[in-house]
């Protein structure tokens, strides 16, 4: 029996000895690059694509064949390089069959480091669209079944690849650039072109990013691989979309995107998303106004582009931050708590919407309606239908105008707007507290009510105020015209009436609009009549128009006593307040300054004046005035009587040859100092000037000087 155990026992590890020695022996007498030019014509043929690979040795023990230096070739319609490259190939095979019949099995391929380049052509095929399709050769009535390689690994594998992506460049174009996702890792079970095979993958994102893709596709399009049908799970986490190339750095947006999720299904038709969650963005948004191009209409779904057939149950975006930013904006306008939620997506039809959002300054904004579908080229041409709330929002801080706007306030508005994707019409009813328009100004102290209907050209960048009114009690000032926003400032062509407006309900309003009363005083009663014209930018706007004041009064302030050498001369009296019949003018402003021409005033009390001045941007006044004083009949003559009675025949003779060229030629007023502070003097340089003119050529004698009799009477 023991005999027997011992005999049992050599025999067994003389075969094991064999096997061992048959295992040595084989790569030694059994050479592996024999067999290379049959797998590498195997493989071509599998793939339509050439496959180059190096040196072969075999490991019996590994079971695998190890390639050196392996290459699949690029369709040579995007490039000459290779599609794939890895230094290192292992082929795993059966061995039994290998030997004995040298046929070869292939059970799996594992990739080590490999380098793999992905690039799309201007149409949106993919370089990787021909993999596995039928040879050049191949006769066109062949079927799709019969072009299905025949192919079978139990396992592929790829591990600390790296894929670079990029789009080819339109003919004569510059190259565009390309991005790099590495550490990727590959398996794929049970692989075959004419099945379905489960799938796994993960990789860095260029900007750190990490991406996560689990699932099934299959089988292999044989005409197409990228219509290849799947169904996966995708995990995204810190993704940068201009890093990975899903936006342009010239697009304006940036940041970052905390995490996404989603469960998406490829028909090889149309992409459906059950589910999709973008959790937590941060993106930057900075605004211009250079012009865009007009967008082509919505066209058929693109098989070629995956998105233009997307159809979605649930889009959500929750948690984002979205801060805009503007060229000449003091500080970017940060927006918190963005959330928005599209339901029913199609490529076909519009889609239900919600967003809301916390806006600068402590406001919201609220937005429901229905949009698309939905345009890839141009985003802002997507048709829409919306109903956006808003309160409290900071016109300075939120960005909802832009900054050479020059507004600013504090409002709540309702806003319904559509758009067909040519043109967006909109209307808003909004109320403003604390509202400033002029640079120079000082907020409103009343509430502004605001209704606005305007039209909007999406490919032109022009736009129509077709009726709008800015109310302020009863008061109501309208406006129309046309802007222009493809330049680096809005342009306009405006014009703003109003038609009897009651002054005591605009007085608050003025100082928004640049227009300061000396210091204590106020307009009080009557009404305004204007018509400007508005033109050049919101930034540097021209007003040009006329202005006229109708039975009213400058509460708080004595214009006689201003005037109290020429009140001394007429006996006008304009007491604590001044009422004015009627102020007319033709208003010039550019760049802050004030130019009136055809000023004509006349105050009851005093009289009548006409002239001209300015308004500097500071407030610094420079008018030159003619008073007609309202006569004073004394005896024969008017004011000289007067005159006389009071200073003597000296006195009253001089002032009497004075008033005769004041009630002829007016009284030269000369109004200086500030809006606030105004200055009034009488410019008797001026007055003389005129009396002389008057009489020269007709007497060789100077004229007697009545400032000589008139220095202790003006003081000077």
């Amino acid at each position: 029996m023991a005999r027997s155990q011992r005999t049992l026992l050599i025999i067994l590890g003389s075969i094991v000895a064999l096997v061992i020695l048959v295992l040595i022996a084989v790569p030694i007498f059994l050479h592996a690059d024999n067999f290379r030019g049959r797998i590498e014509s195997a493989l071509s043929s599998s793939m339509g694509r050439k496959v180059s690979l190096g040196k072969l040795d075999l490991s019996v023990l590994s079971g695998s064949l190890v390639a050196q230096n392996a290459t699949v070739a690029d369709d040579p319609a995007f490039s000459n390089q290779p599609f794939l490259h890895v230094a290192h190939l292992k082929i795993n095979i059966e061995v039994l069959p290998l030997i004995f019949s040298h046929a070869i099995h292939i059970q799996g391929f594992e990739l080590d480091s490999p380098t793999i380049n992905l690039l799309r052509a201007t149409n949106g095929t993919w370089n990787y669209s021909t993999i596995g399709a039928a040879q050049k050769n191949s006769s066109s009535n062949q079927s799709s079944s019969s072009l299905i390689p025949d192919l079978t690994v139990g396992h592929i594998s790829i591990t600390n690849g790296q894929m670079t992506v990029g789009n080819l460049p339109a003919p004569g174009a510059p190259p565009t650039p390309r991005h790099t996702y590495d550490n990727l890792n590959l398996k794929a079970t049970n692989f075959s072109f004419d099945k379905a095979f489960l799938f796994s993958a993960d990789a860095h994102l260029p900007g750190n990013g990490a991406v996560t893709l689990t699932g099934t596709a299959g089988p292999i399009n044989p005409q197409d691989a990228s219509l290849t049908p799947f169904t996966a799970h995708l995990e995204v986490h810190h993704l940068d979309p201009v890093a990975v190339g899903f936006l342009e750095p010239s697009g304006g947006v940036s940041g970052t995107v905390n995490s996404i999720d989603a469960q998406a299904t490829w028909s090889g038709q149309q992409l459906h998303v059950a589910n999709l969650i973008i959790d937590t963005p941060n993106l930057t948004v900075t605004q211009s106004n250079r012009p865009t191009a007009a967008a082509q209409p919505p066209s058929a779904p693109n098989s070629n582009n995956m998105l233009s057939t997307l159809t979605a149950d649930h889009l959500q975006i929750k948690n984002g931050q979205l801060t805009l930013t503007s060229p000449g904006q003091p500080k970017p306008a940060v927006y918190q708590q963005f959330n928005a939620e599209v339901t029913n997506v199609s490529p076909t039809a519009s889609s239900p919407f919600k967003l809301r959002a916390q806006v600068p300054g402590g406001g919201s904004i609220t937005i429901d309606g229905t949009a698309g579908p939905f345009n890839q080229e141009s985003p802002i041409s997507t048709p829409f239908n919306a109903h956006a709330v808003l309160t409290h929002i900071d016109f300075a801080s939120s960005g909802v105008l832009a900054p050479d706007a020059g507004i600013s306030g504090i409002t709540n508005a309702d806003v319904k707007a559509t758009s067909n994707g040519e043109a967006c019409n909109a209307t808003a009813i909004a109320n403003i507290q604390g509202l400033l328009v002029a640079k120079n100004g000082f907020p409103s102290a009343r509430l502004v009510d605001v209704q606005l209907t305007v039209a909007q050209d999406l490919h032109a960048l022009t736009g129509q105020i077709q009726s709008a009114s800015v109310s302020v009690g009863k008061a109501v000032i309208h406006i129309s015209g046309i802007y222009k926003t493809d330049g680096p400032a809005t342009d306009i062509d405006v014009k703003v009436t109003s038609d009897s407006a009651s002054i005591d309900e605009l007085e608050a309003f003025l100082p928004s609009v640049g227009v300061h009363l000396p210091s204590g005083s106020r307009l009080q009663g009557g009404t305004l009549t204007t018509n400007l014209h508005v033109t050049g930018t919101t930034a540097a706007p021209v007003i040009s128009g006329p202005v006229l004041l109708s039975n009213t009064g400058l509460a708080g302030f004595d214009l006689g006593s201003k005037l109290s050498a020429i009140t001394r001369l007429t006996g006008g009296k304009t007491g604590a307040n001044t009422a004015i019949r009627s102020l007319s003018t033709n208003v010039n402003i550019n760049g802050g300054n004030v130019r009136t021409d055809n000023l004509a005033l006349d105050v009851p009390s005093l009289g009548t004046a006409s002239g001209s001045g300015t308004i500097s941007a500071s407030g610094a006044l420079n008018y030159n005035l003619v008073l007609k004083p309202n006569a004073l009949t004394k005896g024969s003559s008017p004011i000289a009587g007067f005159a006389g009675q009071i200073l003597g025949s000296a006195a009253g003779t001089a002032l009497g040859g004075l008033s005769s060229i004041a009630f002829k030629s007016g009284i030269p007023i000369a109004i200086g100092g500030t809006t606030s502070s105004p200055t009034f003097a009488p410019n008797l340089n001026g007055l003389l000037g005129g009396g002389s003119n008057s009489s020269r050529g007709k007497s060789s004698s100077p004229a007697p000087n009545p400032l000589k009799s008139l220095g202790g009477l003006f003081g000077k």
